[in-house]
């Protein structure tokens, strides 16, 4: 499952951040309709993907071709021909199941929701019993907001497979989604019955139980981490759940831990560095706000912990540069003006 959807659900101060920041991308009206070819590409300098159009030109009538260099230039954003791409291996073989699932993943992520389940629509036509192309095409719709449509295709699986751990994990997630809190502790706990490593459903569960200060969550986090021990979004999650019931400690050697097995977590980071101020180490607080920026330029949040840090240590100078930064970012982002205020009133 996309951990994507699960972040949507609870990181709401992050997400409506950068949705004032401006995250959609401009895009293209490319469609896999287009009859366009990528065949005489030239080089692009990704060995990859210049060693596949060297095949291609070898075996121009091989839609396996097609499909890998539409992966790698999707792995390396290049939206635009890996959708031209998809279109020819389409056109060339236009029942593989594995083509429609990577060309509504690269609409996805390219900003293009409704092509990308118009894409599922057309796999579940061929295909009305392949459980991957309806839980793709139920996660879609779950992104598109369309819950009782996500819900339906949830049933049309149990229908074909009753005990499948995803589909009970699916209808949790739209009950989730929905407000059914109830409904959706109830399917997720058959799911993790049913699947013991379904780490998406221990996650889930624990976030439930954290928003209702259930000290149960921190048990459904650790169970998440024994299916995944180095997962760094699994760890987080329990690290975030330790740092909001002030087990700082516990918190910190597990954010520490995150940042050895991925030192570009800029959450991590940022989250640390928090705790540090919380224990009045501004220091080091800041060290690790700097860490973070450097990681990820656009991560809002962390240059306002920055800022504040700033202030803190009565450095007004830093701290008026991290809030109008953020105000670059965000026009409306109030914290920031508050912040700019204070200094106004404490520099008089």
């Amino acid at each position: 499952m996309n951990k994507q959807i699960l972040n949507f659900i609870f990181l709401a101060t992050i997400a409506l951040f950068l949705s004032a920041c401006g995250n959609d991308k401009p895009t293209t009206t490319t469609t896999p309709e287009e009859t366009s070819s990528t065949q005489q590409l030239g080089k692009t300098g990704v060995p990859g993907i210049d060693n596949l159009t060297d095949q291609i030109a070898q075996n121009p009538d091989d839609p396996k071709l097609y499909a890998a260099r539409a992966e790698a230039f999707y792995k390396n954003e290049g939206y635009d021909y890996a959708i031209v791409d998809m279109a020819a291996a389409m056109k060339i073989d236009s029942t593989n199941a594995d083509y429609h699932h990577l060309l509504s993943e690269i609409y996805l992520d390219y900003y293009k929701s409704r092509l990308a389940l118009q894409t599922m629509k057309r796999c579940v036509a061929l295909y009305p019993k392949r459980i991957p192309s309806l839980l793709k095409l139920a996660e879609i719709q779950q992104i598109l907001k369309m819950y009782d449509a996500s819900m339906m295709s949830t049933a049309r699986i149990m229908k074909i497979e009753p005990g499948n751990p995803e589909g009970f994990f699916m209808i949790g997630l739209n009950h989730t989604l929905m407000g059914n809190k109830d409904a959706s502790i109830r399917s997720l706990q058959k799911c993790v019955e049913l699947d013991p490593d379904h780490t998406d459903g221990w996650v889930l569960l624990g976030k439930i139980f954290a928003e209702d200060g259930n000290p149960l969550a921190e048990q459904y986090f650790e169970n998440a981490i024994l299916t995944a021990p180095e997962n760094a979004d699994v760890l987080y999650n329990k690290a975030s759940y330790l740092h909001d019931n002030d087990k700082l400690d516990q918190a910190s050697s597990l954010l520490k831990k995150i940042i050895k097995i991925d030192p570009q977590y800029a959450e991590a980071f940022d989250r640390l560095g928090v705790i540090y101020l919380e224990k009045d180490s501004t220091d080091q607080a800041i060290t690790n706000f700097n860490i973070a920026v450097n990681v990820d330029p656009e991560f809002g949040v962390a240059y306002y912990h920055r800022a504040f840090a700033h202030e803190t240590k009565g450095d007004f100078g830093a701290a008026k540069a991290d809030y109008e930064r953020i105000l670059k970012f965000n026009p409306n982002y109030e914290n920031a003006k508050k912040g700019l205020e204070r200094i106004a009133q404490a520099t008089k």
